[in-house]
């Protein structure tokens, strides 16, 4: 990969796990998140009005455009539950890893081959998805990760995961069909025109108001961060193997757990790095080997 696209990979994932830890310190999580996505429309606005030549709603990419917006719905939901029953640093990559859930799609649905990579790749991000529920490694600790993986924030981290699978799978298909900044401006739409009315009569306008007056810079950037990444790794795509792309990107999973760890005090930072490079190295293999 040459150093342009590398940049803004790095970048990108970067920008990914910043914006949930700010979302993991928000008050009400479902208002952050969803204020967040408003306010990034707008704060973008000027990116899609420099480069997108065309304005138009494509009408060949609208049920892709539909279906993606559901599963992002429920990406939202399910996140900001999962991060309020657990932690970040166990949370963010259990959530990250969709890149397993897209080769086992791919075995089970479109005939790939399993590969000796591929089962290396599986095993790594499994071993580190185990091991990041371990408070140290210890054999008194090594049977904890069967009760804390039933535990209800791991469950919602799993929706999470499969709601990016899906969402991920949809996107792909939807960017073959026209171009991808056309794509990302009406995504944006599509999601607030699903999440807007479920935010609204599930919460208090108090509620959101109380959360926009605590943390409304948080919003802001947070909102700018996650749309900025991904706009930025669509250009990283013109440059480079989507594939190579999406793997490298996944280095979120290393810098959340950090973040995690340093700026919110949580516990086992030894552990949970470690077991953090084991699913990032999964996912790379998994990416661009297999």
């Amino acid at each position: 990969m040459e150093l342009l696209p590398f940049l803004l990979v790095v970048a990108s994932a970067f920008s990914h796990a910043s914006w949930n830890v700010l979302a993991k310190r928000a008050s009400d999580k479902d208002a952050f998140l969803w204020l967040a996505t408003f306010t990034a429309f707008f704060t973008t606005l000027p990116l899609f009005y420099i480069w997108l030549e065309n304005w138009a709603l494509p009408v060949k990419a609208i049920p892709y455009l539909t279906m993606s917006a559901v599963a992002e719905l429920f990406y939202f939901l399910s996140l900001s539950k999962a991060y309020d029953l657990g932690e970040l640093s166990v949370v963010y990559p259990f959530a990250r890893a969709s890149p397993l859930f897209l080769y086992i799609l791919e075995v089970l649905f479109l005939g790939e081959e399993v590969t000796p990579p591929g089962v290396s790749g599986i095993i790594l991000v499994v071993l580190g998805i185990y091991t990041i529920h371990m408070g140290g490694f210890s054999s008194s600790e090594f049977l904890k990760p069967l009760k804390s993986l039933r535990s209800s924030a791991s469950r919602y981290a799993l929706l999470t995961a499969l709601c990016t699978t899906a969402y991920s799978l949809t996107d792909k298909l939807g960017v073959m069909s026209i171009s991808p900044l056309t794509y990302a401006f009406w995504l944006d739409i599509f999601i607030l025109s699903l999440l807007t009315p479920v935010i609204l009569l599930s919460k208090r306008s108090a509620t959101i108001l109380a959360e926009w007056r605590s943390h409304g810079l948080h919003v802001v950037l947070a909102g700018f961060l996650m749309k900025f990444g991904y706009i930025i790794v669509l250009v990283a795509m013109s440059f480079a193997q989507a594939s190579y792309i999406l793997a490298v990107r996944q280095l979120s999973v290393v810098i959340g757990v950090a973040l995690g760890v340093k700026f919110l005090g949580e516990k086992h930072g030894q552990v949970r790095v470690i077991s953090s490079i084991l699913i990032f190295t999964g996912i790379v293999v998994l990416g661009t080997i297999v």
